[in-house]
């Protein structure tokens, strides 16, 4: 204790008949402290001061780094190479930069917000290639909020969008961003609407015609075709099934078409009258579901 640094005070006030800060301080220091012996003749060990100093740095690093992540939780930016991520009131704004980064560089950036995501990179048509494809909830989502994405134009980057997901979300979410697909590679297809009314042929319109006329119409364009029917359900609805083109009648009504490939284009077909029952649904593998 220096004493030179503690207010000057009165003998009066060591003995108590003062109540002045300084003199309650002053009293107070002196009771408190711990005084060695005055014969103690212990020898003061030797530290090498460049040891001490290097571990005073590794503990200040530490404690920033453990400091960041336990105090300020969550980030609420991320860039990498590959994509950045701004987390708002009300969305997530993803901009994908590298489409064809490793697919745990965009896992970093959504975990760093606070989103426990896996990411798949998965075949697309050369339209689509850099997008976003999801958020996939296997299962189904059952959760307060919503979840979706939004594309965003203009946009700087390769692909731009808002992603609606509540940031405690416990289940399981799946993303894809788009590569380019192999040639003849099926396409990845997030797309769970009815396909009724869908064109996949440019300047063509499939929709209400039979299917010999659309299947001609692939062999001039020198593409192949894919067949699903659509069978309806008893409460409503619809569910797809892919079938062989020998299950498939040439005067059967095309609804849709889309791209399965670079060279086959699935023809969604309305099954005639003698289609015979229709099939027990079954779910087909979907690419979230595919191992890495």
């Amino acid at each position: 204790m220096n004493l030179a640094d503690l207010a000057r005070v009165r003998d009066k006030d060591l003995a108590g008949e003062a109540s002045a800060p300084e003199a309650r301080t002053l009293m107070h220091a002196i009771m408190s402290e711990e005084r060695e012996p005055v014969a103690a003749t212990r020898p003061r060990p030797k530290v090498r001061r460049r040891l001490v100093a290097g571990f005073a740095a590794l503990a200040t690093a530490t404690a920033v780094a453990v400091g960041t992540g336990l105090v300020g939780g969550p980030a609420t930016s991320y860039a990498n190479a590959a994509v950045s991520i701004n987390k708002t009131d009300e969305y997530f704004s993803v901009s994908i930069t590298d489409p064809t980064a490793d697919r745990h560089r965009f896992e970093e950036a959504f975990r760093a917000v606070g989103l426990n995501v896996t990411v798949k990179m998965v075949p697309v048509a050369p339209n689509e290639v850099g997008t976003l494809i999801g958020p996939i909830v296997p299962g189904g989502f059952k959760w307060h909020g919503s979840i979706g994405t939004q594309g965003i134009t203009p946009c700087s980057s390769v692909f731009c969008a808002k992603v609606w997901m509540p940031a405690d979300f416990p289940g399981r979410v799946v993303f894809g961003v788009g590569r380019p697909a192999k040639p003849g590679e099926p396409y990845a297809d997030d797309s769970a609407g009815d396909p009724n009314g869908e064109e996949a042929l440019s300047g063509y319109t499939s929709h209400g015609k039979t299917v010999a006329d659309v299947r001609a119409e692939l062999n001039r364009r020198g593409l192949k075709a894919g067949y699903r029917l659509m069978w309806p359900h008893q409460d409503g609805g619809w569910f797809e099934e892919a079938v062989p083109g020998s299950r498939v009648k040439d005067d059967w009504t095309v609804a849709g078409t889309r791209f399965h490939s670079s060279d086959t284009v699935n023809l969604y077909v309305t099954p005639g009258k003698d289609a015979g029952r229709a099939p027990s649904p079954h779910p087909e593998p979907q690419w979230w579901d595919m191992p890495d």
